[in-house]
């Protein structure tokens, strides 16, 4: 590949549509049962804890190896890349601010606690939509004409390396339910080819049974 050619950086956009609809989704299910049983309670906040736990190194991931490697590398776009790399900030606040809300609901579950829950997870879509635009918009068309493709799968590979191995089938099952078919298509396309030919039994089966507790409670 020529240094003129972009690279690939599809992917990003694709795991912010996990981001984008996930703690909505999370707020409208803890404002619907706001007291439900101890297991239920415990699986919910389960639920809104990796969740946040997914933005937190996938951020993580931006500040140490995307970031640093951008402004060194395109010092004339400092300013944007130092105004986006910033909002990080803001979001981490939101973000701790639904963790300890998550807390509070998983310790003491009442209808306050519970609609305590569901607009932090309100607030930190406010402050992170914006972001994941900016992101979009900005940092990411100069990624593909400024990074090596080594240098941006890194990012991606920092953060399923912070995964519990455990949770990583629920992890791609979040990632590929909001996507088409041909963004569907290449994230599968990304798996070691054993993951790729077990698909069904190692990540869609999980998968659906997670997502069936989640939605239903069965």
């Amino acid at each position: 590949m020529s240094e003129a050619e972009p690279i690939d950086v599809r992917d990003m956009a694709i795991i912010h549509k996990t981001f984008r609809q996930g703690y909505a989704e999370s707020a409208q299910l803890v404002r619907s049962a706001p007291t439900p049983s101890p297991e239920r309670v415990t699986f919910l906040a389960d639920h809104v804890d990796f969740g946040l736990f997914m933005l937190h190194i996938h951020h993580g991931s931006e500040d140490v190896l995307l970031y640093p490697v951008l402004e060194k590398k395109a010092p004339e776009q400092a300013a944007m890349i130092e105004h986006v790399g910033h909002e990080h900030e803001l979001v981490q606040d939101a973000l701790e601010a639904a963790r300890a809300a998550s807390a509070s609901w998983r310790s003491a579950p009442s209808s306050d606690t519970a609609e305590a829950l569901a607009t932090s997870l309100e607030e930190l879509n406010k402050v992170l939509q914006p972001h994941l635009d900016d992101e979009e918009q900005q940092v990411v068309p100069l990624c593909a004409v400024t990074l090596t493709e080594q240098e941006w799968k890194a990012v991606g590979e920092h953060s399923v390396a912070q995964i519990p191995r455990d949770k990583r089938a629920v992890a791609f099952g979040m990632i590929l339910e909001p996507l088409d078919e041909v963004d569907r298509a290449y994230m599968k396309s990304t798996l070691p080819a054993p993951v790729r030919l077990l698909y069904p039994f190692l990540i869609d089966r999980p998968w659906r049974r997670y997502a069936a507790t989640l939605r239903n409670g069965t």
